[in-house]
């Protein structure tokens, strides 16, 4: 994959984010019950996702109806990422140590996807999520399988053209998606994401959904 490509991936991403907000806000026009403010945003309408099928890092597989039941925070990025994905995963971490401590993490999961199945392994993915907090879900699945589901949350990933052996960077998109207990698109967490406002959005997410 070319550069030029690589480019238009992302700002198709951003595109795609951008455009979300334009509907959310547009969905949300005349209505009495505003989304509340996050470090992100609220969709007034949650979107729904089409079926897909990913494995965790135990084998099982991970779908829609593992996102039923309860709220998924998920991030897309990769075990080998050197910045951007370890922060992010330890200000998850963070996040719901603080929610649990204020009594607000009950029927929540939190799972890290990763797009780079060539190199994570499962074994890999266990060892890795477990690093930042034991209670961390890692899946991953086919490249069609996980294009088919970063598209509709509007996350875009590149990698190297001509990457060869196991030393190599993907390019990706930096958000924290939150789905419902419906499996429904929710919100969004942007860059950069900090547990402090993770935290408080979503307990203004869940205060709105009772």
């Amino acid at each position: 994959m070319g550069r030029r490509q690589a480019v238009f991936l992302f700002a198709f991403g951003a595109l795609a984010v951008a455009l979300g907000v334009v509907v959310a806000l547009a969905l949300g026009l005349g209505r009495s019950d505003d989304p509340p403010g996050i470090a992100g945003f609220v969709y007034p309408e949650p979107k729904a996702i089409s079926p897909f099928t990913l494995s965790t890092q135990d084998g099982r597989p991970f779908d829609l109806e593992s996102l039923k039941g309860k709220w998924s925070f998920v991030y897309f990025g990769y075990t080998y990422c050197p910045d951007v994905c370890p922060t992010t995963l330890a200000e998850l971490a963070r996040a719901r140590k603080l929610l649990e401590e204020a009594g607000a993490d009950a029927a929540t999961q939190y799972v890290f996807v990763s797009v780079d199945p060539q190199r994570d392994t499962p074994q890999r993915l266990a060892q890795y999520v477990a690093f930042f907090d034991r209670t961390f879900l890692g899946a991953t699945g086919s490249n069609e399988a996980l294009s088919g589901l970063t598209r509709q949350i509007g996350v875009a990933y590149a990698f190297p053209e001509g990457k060869k052996g196991d030393r190599y960077a993907v390019d990706h998109s930096s958000i924290v998606a939150l789905f419902d207990p419906d499996a429904r698109l929710h919100a969004v967490f942007t860059p950069p994401q900090e547990a402090q406002g993770i935290a408080e959005g979503f307990r203004k997410i869940r205060a709105r959904s009772r």
